[in-house]
């Protein structure tokens, strides 16, 4: 895919809907970046507590926020995706509206990228915050999906998803926007997010800088309408992405069986599927014991 004339180095793509209050601080980190050659792509999603009359401001103070604001709900799967096609950088990363940046971050990835064209992206340690103020982070110190072998790569793919939500962030980090383009858009699911992280772990070397450069904001809760959170991620399909360990499992392995592995390659890929499967399926039915009892307690 070519690049398009007098783009930007790095694009960051912003999916809001109702930011107010925390939008603010995001786009502030990303215009403090020390890396310039950037643009933050913002795209609004029918907000109706003055999100828009915010971007509209700081969109008038800097040429490099575009703004777009979407006539119907379309969910923020679509609104991501969206973003992404509105780019224009070599090089793009998403972040949400109640994340920020360390000033370095974006100059520390595209450094990296720089440094090792075979990557197709790079991801950075973060620090989770609560609305409480409380903070957690892990420093982890094992494998990353960084090495040559996309067997090995897709392995370790899977068993982040249930390390624990404070070791990776995948989505959350920086790509090739050609890449990120040739991947499969993102997928009604509730966990399109995890087969978007598959893929790229199928497609190359995802490389990690391990210093905090990065911040999320993230509430563990209990009894969540799961039926309103598919709503948000997707209005018009809703309980159609509903997911299970079994439709995972096979989604995965036809992202493994697209990516034209050799036969041991596959192998092992099949071996990684079948363990994830299993934690899948143990952690479903936690999660769904764990609903029931929260709707008892509220009876």
């Amino acid at each position: 895919m070519p690049t398009i004339a007098n783009s930007p180095r790095v694009s960051i793509g912003l999916a809001v809907r109702n930011g107010l209050g925390t939008v603010e601080r995001c786009i502030e980190s990303i215009l403090a970046q020390d890396l310039k050659d950037l643009e933050l792509v913002v795209c609004d999603n029918v907000s109706d507590d003055k999100t828009w009359e915010s971007l509209e401001r700081y969109a008038k103070a800097d040429a490099r926020i575009r703004i777009s604001q979407n006539e119907v709900n379309i969910g923020s799967h679509e609104n991501m995706a969206r973003v992404l096609r509105l780019s224009r950088g070599e090089l793009f990363r998403w972040i949400s509206a109640d994340d920020w940046l360390e000033p370095q971050c974006l100059s520390k990835c595209v450094a990296a990228l720089d440094s090792q064209p075979q990557a197709i992206g790079v991801t950075t340690g973060f620090t989770i915050h609560n609305l409480r103020g409380a903070t957690r982070y892990e420093d982890y110190a094992g494998a990353f999906p960084s090495g040559s072998d996309p067997a090995e790569r897709f392995s370790r793919m899977l068993w982040f998803f249930h390390a624990g939500d404070a070791k990776y962030d995948p989505v959350y980090g920086m790509y090739r926007r050609e890449t990120l383009l040739q991947c499969r858009p993102l997928r009604p699911s509730e966990r399109t997010d995890w087969l978007l992280s598959t893929e790229l772990a199928l497609r190359g070397p995802i490389l990690h800088i391990p210093e905090r450069l990065a911040h999320r904001t993230s509430e563990h809760k209990r009894g969540v309408d799961r039926v309103a959170f598919r709503r948000r991620l997707d209005p018009v399909r809703g309980e159609r992405i509903r997911t299970s360990a079994t439709r995972l499992y096979r989604q995965m392995q036809a992202l493994a069986v697209s990516a034209d592995l050799a036969d041991e390659e596959m192998r092992r890929c099949n071996q990684a599927l079948r363990r994830f499967w299993t934690k899948e399926a143990i952690r479903t039915f936690r999660l769904r014991l764990a609903d029931a009892r929260s709707r008892l307690t509220r009876r």
